[in-house]
């Protein structure tokens, strides 16, 4: 008896993956005597998957699609579209043919998504099946802590950081996020965690900052960007003016003669002096602590220069005041200077009413010119290292 031998040839025929509609393979089935017949078989369209949001990560899951006759596809390939069916730039552990079904897309852009998902077989590949339900993704963000209006310096702002991508570490610029101050500031944890979310303490925001609403932004070096706006309103401390009262003979530099400076506003003691401190009242009278010195013709137009110096026995040896134009070029024929000691002795005070008095010492240096008549009026320029209460810099001039 003949026998009858049958053998089965699966030919692919490709089709262009622009294509629309499901890809097909053919099957032949070929005898012996040259009789065969052909079945077109197509290619399944994906199942819908449902997708789950983590911080800024996404799970696309599906389930298994299965060939005509129950066969295995080899993989799966996975879409993101926005609201409007607009195909979107999916990251890259989900923009290749996966063996599995389900895959995770990290540091997914803040927004409203849907995704589809299309199974392949070697070239072939089946159409994208319907979309799944919409999911958000929350943009980063970054929320001060209240109070958010600063009045005094030093100062720090506390506050959160959220939906941030994880294993950045986050910077903090003033009022530009590409230009801006970068602010000294504490991430904790120190770098962003899985959650997106983190405690952030911003430092060292200057104290010349001008009064307004500003704006804090939050830079991770991946490029996530957050902000939030804080107010500041703390007035900066300016002289107010400058005499000058004789104690001694009148329109002449001598003993007992005084330079009173006002404020505008209490000062901190300790930025004149390092060892004062608080608000009190404060003085410094000792032998030879404090010298007072006369530059002649030292002041810009040539008028004489008065200015305030202390030894290491006080203030560390930098007393901050800052300069006095005596307003006339004649108190001085020399460069002079003002010490002594007891009741003689140079000496400086300060009330916490935000008035500073120098009174002159015994002539220790230099010669005096003799005696100045007239309106004369004092200029006065303060070191800008002195602060008020408020922790602001002093400003201007008179």
């Amino acid at each position: 008896m003949r026998r009858r031998s049958r053998s089965i040839v699966v030919a692919f025929v490709v089709a262009a993956l622009t294509c629309v509609g499901p890809a097909a393979l053919a099957a032949w089935n070929k005898s012996d005597n040259g009789n065969g017949r052909s079945a077109a078989i197509t290619m399944p369209a994906g199942n819908t998957p449902t997708a789950a949001v983590s911080n800024r990560s996404v799970t696309v899951s599906w389930t298994a699609v299965t060939m005509p006759g129950g066969g295995a596809v080899d993989g799966y390939v996975v879409k993101r579209y926005n609201t409007s069916g607009v195909e979107q730039t999916i990251k890259s552990a989900c923009d290749v043919v996966i063996s599995t079904t389900t895959c995770t897309e990290n540091g997914v852009p803040s927004g409203t998504w849907r995704y589809a998902s299309a199974p392949r077989l070697g070239a072939w590949q089946g159409a994208f099946g319907t979309m799944s339900a919409n999911v958000t993704v929350a943009g980063p963000s970054l929320t001060l802590n209240n109070p958010t209006s600063i009045t005094q310096f030093p100062s720090q702002l506390t506050g959160a950081i959220a939906s941030f991508i994880p294993g950045q570490n986050v910077t903090v610029r003033l009022d530009d996020q590409t230009t801006g101050t970068v602010l000294p500031s504490s991430l904790a944890p120190a770098t962003v965690p899985a959650s997106g979310s983190a405690t952030l303490t911003v430092t060292g925001i200057p104290n010349t900052i001008t009064n307004g609403t500003h704006t804090l932004y939050a830079i991770g070096n991946n490029g996530d960007v957050a902000s939030d706006t804080f107010t500041v309103n703390a007035s900066f401390p300016t002289p107010t003016s400058v005499v000058g009262l004789d104690g001694g003979t009148s329109g002449v530099l001598d003993r007992d003669d005084q330079i009173l400076v006002t404020y505008s506003q209490s000062m901190d003691a300790s930025s004149f002096c390092s060892t004062w401190s608080g608000t009190g009242d404060q003085s410094i009278t000792a032998h030879n602590v404090v010298t007072v010195t006369v530059l002649n013709n030292g002041a810009p137009g040539g008028n004489d220069l008065l200015t305030v110096s202390t030894s290491a026995a006080a203030c560390g040896g930098a007393f901050r005041f800052g300069s006095v134009n005596l307003g006339s070029p004649n108190y001085v024929q020399t460069d002079s200077t003002f010490a002594g000691s007891g009741n003689n002795s140079s000496r400086i005070s300060y009330s916490s009413q935000g008035e500073l008095t120098i009174r002159l010492g015994t002539r220790a240096s230099g010669t005096s010119n003799g005696t100045v008549t007239g309106g004369i009026t004092y200029g006065y320029t303060p070191d800008p290292a002195i602060l008020g209460t408020n922790g602001r810099p002093i400003t201007g001039s008179i």
